[in-house]
Formats: C-alpha cells, sequence, structure tokens
C-alpha cells in the first residue's frame, strides 16, 4: 500500500492509515472534516430558512357553513359588497369584526368596520352567499326570520333588494359579489320606499 502524500509503501492498509494519521495529519483529517462540516452547515442553513421564512397561512378555527378562518389574511380573490338591513323603518347596524377573531384567524366572510361593507378575502375564488356570512355573524336569516325578528309571529313582512331590484328567491342564496349591494328592509313601515339609492 502506497502512501500518496510522500509515496512510502507499506505491507498493510493498517499501517499505512498509521503512517498517514502520524506523518499526514491534515489530508487525513481534512476530507472527513469538510464532509462533517458540510453537513452541519447544510442543516444549519435548513433550519434557518425554515424558522426565517413566513409561516403559510392555515386554516386555525373551525369552517362555518364551509367558510374557513386562516391564520393571515387572503388577497387571491378579493372583492366586496354591501348590506343593509331595516327593520320597521330603522337600519340596524352590521357590526364592525364579524368573522374576525383577535390574535387567531379571519374568516374569508368578514367585516373591519360597520359600514356594511362584507369583505370577501380567500385564497381562491369562492362562491360565497348571503347565508354563509349571517351564519358566520351568528345570526338567522330565511323568509320566516331575520337577526332577532320572527316574521311569522310578529306580522311583519321581508323586502330584499339586490342592486336596486326585487329579490322574491331564498335570501341565504344571493351571491356576495364584487360591488353588489344587497338590502333587507323588514316592515311595515318599510325603509326602502323612501329612499333613492341603497
Amino acid at each position: 500500500y502506497r502512501c500518496r502524500s510522500c509515496g512510502a509503501t507499506f505491507a498493510s492498509r493498517e499501517a499505512l492509515r498509521a503512517h498517514i494519521r502520524s506523518k499526514h495529519p491534515v489530508s487525513y483529517y481534512a476530507p472527513r472534516i469538510g464532509y462533517v462540516s458540510a453537513v452541519v452547515l447544510v442543516a444549519l442553513l435548513g433550519g434557518y430558512f425554515v424558522l426565517a421564512r413566513e409561516p403559510p397561512a392555515q386554516a386555525v378555527g373551525a369552517p362555518i357553513s364551509g367558510i374557513e378562518c386562516w391564520s393571515m389574511e387572503q388577497v387571491a380573490y378579493h372583492v366586496h359588497a354591501k348590506l343593509e338591513v331595516y327593520v320597521r323603518g330603522e337600519r340596524r347596524t352590521v357590526p364592525a369584526n364579524i368573522g374576525i377573531i383577535p390574535n387567531r384567524c379571519m374568516y374569508w366572510l368578514h367585516t373591519h368596520d360597520a359600514t356594511g361593507w362584507i369583505h370577501i378575502e380567500a385564497p381562491r375564488e369562492i362562491r360565497a352567499t348571503l347565508g354563509q356570512f349571517f351564519d358566520i355573524w351568528g345570526q338567522p336569516l330565511s323568509r320566516e326570520r331575520v337577526l332577532d325578528v320572527d316574521l311569522v309571529s310578529s306580522g311583519l313582512g321581508m323586502r330584499v333588494y339586490v342592486d336596486g331590484k326585487p329579490y322574491d328567491g331564498d335570501p341565504r342564496e344571493i351571491e356576495l359579489i364584487d360591488m353588489r349591494e344587497i338590502a333587507i328592509d323588514v316592515g311595515p313601515p318599510f325603509a326602502i320606499l323612501s329612499l333613492i339609492h341603497i
């Protein structure tokens, strides 16, 4: 067995290894140190990138009517719809922060303020409905009941308008598309009669 560094020959591999360790320690240990260093460096860099990168948004709250609550606001699909609710001629406030659980998650349907604008913000295009929004709000919506008003026992009626036109279908199925204006008017007295715009 020949030493590649100095050319000396040895009768056994063990003798050659002993010679290299004693006479050429740098060439003996350098490859091993380099290999171990490379493995450690890769592990450290991988750990850094895993810890330093922004964590992906993920569902952290229980879904409501198929709408998820994610840890971060989504903007891939971002549209707005306007909701106004009137009961006996008086406007009811659509509260701020519906669908927002502070320091935890935000539902894809939510409000930021009390203006009635519903934000539909999802990681992809979705079909969102007024019924899903009311479910997230925790309020009833049907042809028999709206918010705290039981239409059957009160004898009141409900008129629904979508983009200024009467809507006779199931209010829960109204799709929340960009810039759609929805008004729910419970009466009498009805408020929409005296309004030019909803």
